[in-house]
């Protein structure tokens, strides 16, 4: 399927080519997530910037994705599973993470615009059905899929992965997330985790085969 849309075998990007993100509401953003994630999610949060960005860069060009509000939106998108707030609402952890999100960029500067695109992004990121995204959507969804369930590896050349998890490690990433939505769906039972995939979501965490060689190290 992504043959059909123009999709060409991966390219080696160099990630030091990729700018972070350095306005005064990245830096904020940063700043915060960073002090509220565990190191694990803070690690995932930024290899799915990478992966996003490597992405737009290499396959998808013409898009002219704004890196900025994808930074934002991979820093913030999984805010909801932090320890200080994850079991302290019974909402899911991405419809949280979003409003939350919405609130802090606004806090930190950004336009009503831009913290509308973020917020909208992180709540969608894991839902998965027919219908119109914006590019930083699509973008959450691709960066976050390859590292959660190894979805689409066709789309990365696989020594660019090796320096992404280089420069932020996995530290077994994928048990540590699995466990974290076991929690997610045993204190909020009509959470969105619960929907979709026909074979378990936590289950295609667990095994992750394209990036079981990094977490079992």
């Amino acid at each position: 399927m992504l043959r059909e849309h123009g999709v060409h075998p991966a390219k080696y990007i160099d990630i030091a080519s990729i700018a972070v993100p350095d306005s005064e509401v990245a830096i904020k953003t940063a700043q915060y997530t960073h002090s509220e994630l565990d190191p694990v999610m803070w690690n995932h949060s930024n290899r799915v910037f990478y992966l996003g960005a490597v992405v737009a860069s290499d396959q998808f060009p013409d898009w002219n994705a704004d890196l900025e509000t994808y930074y934002l939106t991979s820093l913030f998108h999984d805010i909801g599973v932090a320890p200080k707030y994850h079991l302290s609402t019974s909402l899911s952890f991405e419809f949280w993470g979003g409003i939350h999100a919405r609130e802090k960029l606004l806090e930190f500067g950004a336009s009503n615009l831009q913290a509308d695109e973020v917020a909208e992004a992180i709540i969608r990121h894991c839902d998965f059905v027919p219908g119109q995204i914006r590019k930083t959507g699509q973008l959450i969804q691709m960066g976050t899929t390859i590292d959660v369930i190894g979805r689409n590896p066709e789309l990365y050349d696989v020594n660019t992965i090796d320096d992404i998890v280089k420069k932020y490690p996995r530290l077994g990433f994928n048990c540590h997330f699995a466990d974290l939505m076991d929690k997610e769906c045993q204190h909020k039972p009509g959470c969105h985790t619960t929907s979709g995939e026909s074979i378990n979501f936590i289950d295609l965490i667990r095994n992750n085969k394209v990036m079981d060689k990094y977490d079992s190290k």
